[in-house]
């Protein structure tokens, strides 16, 4: 809205009533209140240049707005204090205790002027301190509160997406992606892809106090990196330096990008609907893309022009490798000279059987090792359970000549003991295996179940199984014995057929035979 000083410039250069209050948007009882007061206080040119907004505005100040000295005033320190500090404390209660005390007896303010003196208080002395950002400088780093969803394709289910947003203050320049979830390895991921997307990293990464950046658990303690957060941190050569609890200003620029993300990104893919999260990441890319794109309000440019012209040169270089968050297991190795992890099998050398290593799994490669030294490095196997990774130098010499104990001659002719299905099933699990030995161990588990009587039923089950075809394994060699047990089980009983015995309960019938015989001896005589 114009000022009183911009009102009485236009009536001074002899613009009309109306023209003044169409072109500054304002009434027109405001210009012939300038007009008055410029005819009563004698204003020129030359007086109205010279002085200002205030004290243009003072001059049709009413007095309404002075405080008498025969009102008690309130302890506004005391009042705000509370108001901040209590849980519960509202300006009313605030009131009625300001009204039950009054010693003196002066006058009192009512409730909407003690609540706007309180207000005004408040924002007199409630006073922010400008932080100045240096470019390259700080990665301010936070969760979105609002998410996203994805659908699963086939029964429809819902699924949550976790916004994660990193902003380079100095720029304002923004960086977005949906996880399934807000763990360390999602978190630590978001923050690898933030780097890469930038081309660079900070001197100093500045999250919050979640679980995911710092171990503490009681307030009294101190704030405490927790240890897989660190070690991205100096893998990449930057500090982590969190913000104090309940100091959502000391990361303000990160609440504002958080902001600016569930305006222009989250909301716009409410009524969207995603079946995957790489089909959900690439409209969040573009959507960023766009926000980062878009005019700056009350700076020249756009936050790619800050960024890109100035703050991406001050970024500190990547390394050769980006981080990777590893997973530790503790595995018994077992006699073919494996260990097992995820459902999958890693070799390592033979010496080690029965001995317990550790197991560190990446996101494609796998290490053994034994007493702080690697013996052992495959890449990490996906997709179907139960398949192997060997390495040849890891076998004994007479697995390699195939002359040991366990050959394959070995286990067919046990097989065919028990019958031909077992032997064409059998066969199949060995030629399943690139190198023989590693079928060595499921063999012996299947022809073990032969056991206490059961021959036949291996049998039958071997027959069903090759006759369904499919990987043969132990599991689902015991899952077929135990269903046709069960089957037989609840099969009916066949009738048992009962057997009289006429003779006991009438007398004997001769045969057709004796009265034939009879009829003859007759005739005969």
């Amino acid at each position: 809205m114009a000022t009183k000083k911009e009102i009485m410039r236009q009536l001074l250069k002899g613009v009309s009533w109306n023209e003044a209050a169409r072109a500054l948007r304002c009434s027109k009882a405001t210009v012939a209140k300038c007009a008055a007061k410029m005819a009563e206080e004698q204003i020129g040119p030359e007086r109205l240049e010279s002085m200002t907004d205030a004290e243009v505005s003072g001059l049709f100040a009413d007095g309404r707005g002075k405080r008498g000295e025969e009102y008690l005033e309130p302890d506004y320190a005391r009042v705000c204090d509370q108001l901040a500090r209590v849980p519960k404390m509202t300006l009313a209660l605030q009131w009625a205790r300001y009204c039950d005390c009054n010693p003196g007896g002066k006058r009192l303010y009512g409730y909407s002027g003690f609540c706007r003196r309180v207000g005004e208080h408040a924002r007199a002395h409630d006073l922010v301190a400008r932080i100045a950002h240096e470019p390259g400088r700080t990665m301010l780093v936070d969760w979105a509160g609002l998410t996203a969803s994805v659908f699963d394709p086939v029964t429809g289910k819902r699924s949550p997406a976790y916004l994660f947003v990193a902003s380079f203050p100095w720029s304002a320049w923004v960086h977005a992606e949906c996880f399934p979830d807000m763990r360390s390895r999602s978190w630590i991921s978001a923050h690898v892809h933030a780097f890469q997307a930038a081309g660079g990293v900070p001197d100093i990464l500045v999250p919050d106090n979640c679980a995911t950046a710092t171990d503490r658990r009681r307030k009294s303690e101190p704030i405490k990196v927790n240890d897989a957060y660190l070690e991205m941190a100096e893998h990449y050569g930057c500090a982590v330096v969190p913000a104090r609890v309940r100091r959502p200003r000391d990361k303000a620029a990160a609440e504002k990008a958080v902001d600016l993300c569930e305006t222009w990104v989250l909301a716009p893919l409410a009524e969207e609907r995603f079946t995957s999260f790489d089909e959900l990441n690439a409209e969040v890319r573009r959507l960023v893309d766009a926000l980062n794109a878009r005019p700056f309000s009350r700076r020249e440019g756009c936050r790619d022009d800050a960024f890109f012209g100035e703050e991406r040169a001050a970024l500190n270089p990547l390394p050769a490798e980006p981080f990777e968050l590893y997973e530790w297991r503790r595995c018994k190795v077992s006699p073919d000279y494996h260990v097992q992890c995820d459902h999958m099998r890693y070799s390592v050398p033979h010496r080690l059987v029965g001995r317990t290593v550790d197991v560190r799994l990446g996101a494609a490669s796998v290490a053994i090792l034994d007493g702080g030294e690697t013996v052992a490095e495959h890449g990490r196997l996906r997709g179907r359970r139960g398949q192997y990774s060997t390495d040849p130098a890891h076998m004994p010499p007479e697995h390699l000549e195939a002359q040991s104990l366990w050959t394959r001659g070995w286990f067919e002719r046990r097989a065919g003991e028990i019958g031909p299905e077992t032997r064409r099933l059998i066969a199949a699990v060995l030629d399943a295996h690139p190198v023989e030995a590693q079928g060595y161990v499921p063999c012996s588990n299947i022809l073990s179940l032969s056991g206490r009587g059961r021959a036949a039923e291996l049998e039958a089950a071997c027959a069903r199984v090759n006759e369904m075809g499919g990987t043969a394994t132990y599991t689902r060699v015991k899952n077929t014995m135990a269903a046709a047990r069960s089957e037989a089980a609840a099969r009916p009983a066949a009738p048992t057929v009962q057997v009289v015995d006429r003779a006991a309960h009438a007398g004997r019938v001769r045969g057709a035979e004796y009265y034939r015989r009879r009829r003859g001896d007759a005739d005969a005589q």
